[in-house]
């Protein structure tokens, strides 16, 4: 039995190494003008606990459940577990960083069923210190919201209209610092929902 779990931990430990080195790199990128929609609301960070569990669910519809189509070389758009300024959520919705000078997307059908989307925007904690970057909301082609940020940055409760959009593309982009190479994306949108 001992032999039978020690080969276990030893399997999912050599998975592991193996899988965080599909990350992120990081070349040299030309700054790019951004557009800051005025429309959405960036609410001041909750006085909620450092540690303690935030919303483990979304209040409606997951925004992952809606995810078309991506272009990224991770995950993004899917369903993770994420920890944003301390404050683990059990249904984020992760956003991979486009660090090659190209923002990675990722693409939600909406169908015209929603009035707004709501979540906490941030950064995790294997986020390299000097990574800066882009994240764009864009509803029906119009940037609702855009948001530089840094890993040591407070968490950031948004609030995006949709009025019946049809399509939401959350774009990122690397726009300062550098990337490395890591397993799980380092942007997230804790308890993302649609309502």
């Amino acid at each position: 039995m001992g032999l039978r779990t020690s080969f276990t931990v030893m399997a999912c430990a050599a998975a592991l190494a193996t899988s965080g080195c599909s990350a992120q790199s990081a070349p040299p990128e030309q700054g790019r003008p951004g557009v800051h929609g005025t429309e959405a609301t960036v609410v001041a960070a909750s006085s909620g606990t450092a540690t303690g569990l935030a919303e483990p669910t979304p209040a409606g519809t997951p925004l992952h459940t809606r995810l078309a189509s991506s272009s990224a070389v991770g995950d993004t758009g899917q369903a993770l577990t994420a920890t944003i300024a301390g404050t683990t959520y059990r249904s984020a919705t992760g956003i991979w960083i486009g660090c090659e000078g190209t923002a990675a997307t990722a693409v939600y059908r909406l169908g015209g069923e929603f009035a707004r989307l709501t979540g906490v925007l941030g950064l995790q904690p294997h986020t390299p210190p000097s990574l800066r970057v882009r994240i764009s909301f864009i509803v029906d082609g119009e940037t609702k919201l855009a948001a530089t940020l840094t890993r040591d940055d407070g968490p950031q409760p948004i609030t995006i209209p949709l009025d019946g959009a049809q399509s939401l593309i959350v774009s990122a982009v690397r726009n300062g610092g550098e990337c490395a190479p890591a397993a799980a994306p380092y942007g997230a949108i804790g308890a993302a929902s649609l309502t």
